[in-house]
C-alpha cells in the first residue's frame, strides 16, 4: 500500500473516531433517560467502537513507521492482531447485553419510555447510514483490513439503529392495542433479535483474523490465482516451480515456490522472468506480495 492510500486510511479512521464518540455520548444519555437495555447497548456499542477505532488509528500509524530490528519480518501481523481483538471486544460486549435481554424477559419485563427511544431510533438510524454510506464510498482493494474492519463496525450500527428503530415504533402502536400489557418485553425481545443476528459477525471478523496470524491457506480466491501464475510461470521457464506455501497477513501475501533447476546455465533469467511475471498477475489482489524462490538441490 502506497503512502497516499496510508494517510488516506488514517484520515478516514480519525472521522470514524469522531463519529463514533458523537454516538456514544447521545446513545449512553438517552438509554440512561429512557432506561432501554438496546439503547444502552447501542451506545455502548459507539464507544467501543470509538476505543477499538483507537486502537486502528494507533496500529495504522505504527505499521507506517520504519521497521526495527524486533520486527525482522515487517509489522503485517499487527493488522489481523488488531482486527482479532475488535472482534473479540465485539462478541463479549453481544454476549452480556443477550445475558442481560434474558434476564430482564424472565423477570417479567421492563417499562421504558417508548416516546424518547423511538426518536433516538430515527436519529441514531439516519446517522449512522450516513457515516456508513460515506466510509463505504471511500473503500476499495486500495484501503487496508483495518478500514474493511470499521465498515463492518457501522454496518452494523447501522443495522442495530434500524432494528431499534422499527421496535420502538411497534412497541408505541402496541399501547394502543389489546397486546398493550406485552409491550414492557419490547426492549430485552429487541436485544435478543439484533444479538442473535449479529453475533455472525464478530465470529467472522475474529476466525478470519486467527487464520491469517496463524497463517492458515487463505481465500479460495488467492490461491486460485497464486496456482494460475506458478503455472503460467512453469509454462514459460526452463525450470520447475512447486508451490510450497501460501499466507496472508494482514497486507501482505507471502508465497514460497521451490525451484528445481533444469537448465542451470538459464537459473537466473528466468529467477528474474518468474519474478516479474508473478509480479504482475499477483497485482490485482492489492497486497504486498512477498515471493520466496528457493532453489532445490540435489544431495550428492
Amino acid at each position: 500500500m502506497c503512502v497516499r492510500d496510508k494517510n488516506k486510511d488514517k484520515q478516514l479512521l480519525k472521522f470514524s473516531a469522531v463519529a463514533a464518540l458523537a454516538f456514544a455520548v447521545l446513545g449512553v444519555v438517552v438509554g440512561g433517560l429512557s432506561g432501554s437495555i438496546v439503547i444502552l447497548f447501542d451506545g455502548a456499542y459507539s464507544l467501543m467502537s470509538l476505543f477499538l477505532t483507537m486502537l486502528s488509528l494507533a496500529a495504522s500509524s505504527y505499521m507506517r513507521a520504519p521497521s526495527r530490528s524486533q520486527f525482522a519480518f515487517g509489522k503485517a501481523i499487527i493488522e489481523p492482531l488488531v482486527v482479532a481483538i475488535k472482534g473479540t471486544v465485539i462478541l463479549m460486549l453481544l454476549c452480556f447485553s443477550l445475558s442481560s435481554a434474558m434476564t430482564t424477559i424472565l423477570s417479567g419485563g421492563k417499562a421504558i419510555d417508548m416516546s424518547i427511544a423511538a426518536v433516538f431510533g430515527f436519529i441514531g438510524l439516519l446517522g449512522c447510514a450516513g457515516v456508513w454510506w460515506f466510509l463505504a464510498r471511500q473503500n476499495g482493494p486500495q484501503r487496508s483490513g483495518l478500514f474493511a474492519a470499521e465498515i463492518k463496525q457501522w454496518k452494523m450500527d447501522t443495522i442495530i439503529s434500524a432494528a431499534v428503530c422499527a421496535g420502538f415504533i411497534i412497541a408505541v402502536l402496541m399501547a394502543y392495542t389489546p397486546w398493550r400489557a406485552y409491550a414492557v418485553y419490547a426492549d430485552s425481545v429487541m436485544m435478543l433479535l439484533i444479538g442473535s443476528y449479529f453475533i455472525s459477525v464478530p465470529l467472522t471478523m475474529l476466525t478470519g483474523a486467527l487464520r491469517e496470524l496463524l497463517m492458515m491457506k487463505p481465500s479460495q480466491e488467492i490461491c486460485s490465482l497464486v496456482h494460475e501464475s506458478v503455472s503460467e510461470a512453469n509454462g514459460s521457464s526452463l525450470q520447475e516451480l512447486e508451490i510450497t506455501g501460501i499466507a496472508k497477513v494482514g497486507p501482505e501475501l507471502m508465497v514460497n515456490i521451490n525451484v528445481n533447476p533444469k537448465k542451470s546455465n538459464q537459473l537466473l533469467p528466468d529467477l528474474q522472468k518468474i519474478r516479474a511475471l508473478m509480479d504482475k498477475k499477483l497485482a490485482t489482489l492489492s497486497l504486498d506480495i512477498k515471493l520466496n524462490l528457493d532453489i532445490v538441490t540435489e544431495a550428492k
